[in-house]
């Protein structure tokens, strides 16, 4: 996240090597990372491990709830000098649906005021990697509006534990055509995309043509159409996955 607003006048902490902020999606990868590492544990006979790691999975989601703004709707990053909540928004503080943090309830309430929503996520060309109603927005460059591909995709398997059809599908269908747009146009697989037209050789972006993780954004729409197995299907010793 190089250069992402989010970060932007956020103090540092010399003395722990850390900003000051509780990080919601950083907080969100260590509780799925601790979820998926549990299931493999289950599957290599590792049991006292896999009871550590829900352990610890399940102490960070608890810990997290008080990073949820009740009258936002939304996980939101804090500050822990000031213990001020940021409205700088990025597609990583959807980042808690990939390890299960919220409910139901609490998911639906986040994609509908959020990430559907015209004025910060949603539109044609998405997800923004800060939302449209930013003020860093209109640059475009890297993390400062551009659309990612790694994003898009943490984003899609989160929605995927959820029941939020359209918004899973949305998001898919709408990354696919970014993908195949530029492919078609130029032969591009792009690092990154603008959220402005959904090109990947727009002024304002620094981007490799030819980039490994572009793929992600065709990869979505075969998951969705049953091309490939459920990222989110139960690891089992048969399965081989």
């Amino acid at each position: 996240m190089d250069d992402s607003p989010m970060y932007d006048g956020i103090p540092f902490d010399p003395a722990t090597g850390r900003f000051r902020i509780q990080d919601v999606g950083l907080n969100g990868l260590y509780v799925a990372d601790c979820r998926a590492l549990a299931d493999i544990a289950d599957v290599i006979g590792r049991a006292p491990e896999a009871a550590e790691l829900r352990q610890r999975a399940d102490q960070i989601s608890r810990g997290m709830d008080a990073l949820w703004s009740l009258s936002f709707g939304l996980y939101l990053n804090r500050r822990t000098d000031t213990g001020e909540e940021s409205k700088r928004l990025s597609p990583t503080l959807f980042y808690p649906l990939i390890g299960r943090v919220p409910t139901q309830d609490r998911a639906a309430e986040m994609v509908d005021q959020h990430l559907l929503n015209p004025r910060e996520f949603g539109g044609r060309y998405g997800l923004p990697s800060i939302a449209r109603d930013d003020p860093a927005f209109p640059r475009q460059h890297y993390w400062k509006g551009a659309v990612w591909p790694p994003l898009n995709f943490l984003v899609y398997l989160g929605l995927r534990n959820y029941d939020l059809p359209e918004a899973r599908r949305d998001l898919a269908a709408k990354s696919m055509g970014m993908f195949l747009g530029e492919w078609k146009r130029k032969g591009f697989i792009s690092e990154n995309y603008s959220a402005l037209d959904g090109t990947g050789d727009d002024p304002h972006l620094t981007s490799t043509p030819f980039y490994a993780w572009g793929v992600l954004m065709g990869l979505m729409s075969f998951i969705e159409e049953g091309q490939m197995p459920a990222p989110e299907a139960p690891i089992t010793p048969q399965s081989g996955r």
